[in-house]
């Protein structure tokens, strides 16, 4: 080969080994170097913002921690389930039979409860020290909402459906009204209609649902004489109890007159007595011990409390009513009877007015006979 020809692919080859650094070595390189330098500048950028921002971060972390507690309080005003027991327990909240408060529940619609909104994840933060830095973490739960229809129909008196529109609108949690429609019946004086109620809930977090406490006595020695609201049993031989032989008395007039009460609760030389005109409740709870047996009647917060003779085998109540005078005689007794002895509590109910009885029995529990 001639030297010509050697130097010729000398050259080819020289070029070609340039042309493969530039290709492998040079422009990768180059490529990445302007890579990280555009990196770095976003990165400068950054840091100064974070700088900038470094600057605020005391007040930053005090407005994190303020506006985390805002929220907190903002959605105490939510339960955090919709259990059908508690919406049960305040179904029972709104009935009313308090004088001119009187709201009765027909029917209502338990509503099933369906999520409509998510809160993201974030809303709730948390704070750490790391050193002598404080940093705020944000929280991984999200948080859930839900609402629940309830429809009720209902029977009571205006005032007893406006109380029941201040008690929604005063209640700790939100609900509001939906749609409300009343009937008036001018014949009887009452109003009915339809309701529907809206419930919310937000659960998520860290939040616990409520809990319902109630004192409701599960199961009965006599299933034919017991429970609160069971029918009373029938008397084949007449009450014992009279206007001369009763362990208590209770006397019902007019709560307008000038003489008297209109209501006393008496036994012997102690009594209590109410003279609004309008219906109270009294509660009478007999209990046993030892083989003692002792009634208190609870009235308008006074009590009277009754010690049954040794070896009686019932408690008599006797009740002296009277026909109401006029339109404006609205008063009356409620009683609920608690029985837990084991002698049989015995009502003798005189002159109540037929058709307006001044006398009812709320609850019952244990023997209670009513003639």
């Amino acid at each position: 080969m001639s030297k010509s020809n050697i130097c010729i692919l000398l050259v080819l080859f020289a070029i070609l080994i340039a042309g493969g650094v530039y290709f492998y070595v040079y422009k990768p390189n180059m490529e990445d170097k302007e890579s990280i330098d555009s990196e770095i500048s976003t990165l400068e950028t950054r840091y100064n913002e974070l700088k900038a921002m470094e600057v605020h971060r005391d007040e930053y972390i005090a407005q994190t921690a303020e506006y985390n507690e805002k929220f907190e309080d903002e959605i105490e005003i939510f339960p955090a389930t919709l259990d059908q027991e508690i919406s049960v327990m305040f179904m029972k909240g709104i009935e009313k039979d308090q004088g001119n408060l009187q709201f009765n529940i027909s029917t209502v619609g338990l509503g099933q409860e369906e999520m409509f909104y998510t809160l993201g994840a974030g809303a709730g933060s948390a704070q750490a020290t790391e050193g002598s830095d404080t940093v705020i973490t944000a929280a991984n739960s999200s948080y859930d909402c839900y609402r629940a229809t309830f429809p009720i129909s209902y029977t009571g008196s205006y005032e007893g459906i406006k109380d029941l529109v201040d008690y929604i609108m005063t209640y700790k949690y939100r609900m509001n009204v939906t749609a409300l429609n009343i009937a008036y019946d001018a014949s009887a004086d009452t109003y009915s209609g339809n309701i529907t109620l809206s419930a919310y809930s937000v659960s998520g977090g860290d939040r616990q649902a409520d809990s319902i406490t109630t004192d409701t006595t599960n199961g009965v020695s006599n299933l034919f004489l017991g429970g609160s609201g069971a029918s009373a049993p029938s008397s084949t031989g007449g009450s014992a109890t009279s206007a001369s032989a009763n362990d208590a008395r209770i006397t019902l007039n007019n709560a307008n007159n000038d003489s008297t009460p209109g209501v006393v609760v008496s036994s012997g030389s102690n009594s209590a007595s109410y003279s609004d005109n309008d219906v109270v409740t009294i509660d009478l709870t007999v209990d046993e011990t030892d083989g003692k047996v002792t009634g208190t009647f609870s009235v308008d917060g006074k009590d009277v409390t009754v010690d049954l003779a040794e070896g009686a085998t019932s408690f008599r109540v006797y009740v002296k009513s009277s026909d109401r005078v006029d339109g404006d005689d609205s008063n009356g007794v409620k009683l609920n009877v608690t029985n837990n002895s084991g002698v049989n509590v015995d009502i003798k109910v005189d002159g109540d007015d037929s058709s307006s009885p001044r006398f009812s029995i709320g609850s019952r529990s244990g023997s209670v006979s009513v003639n």
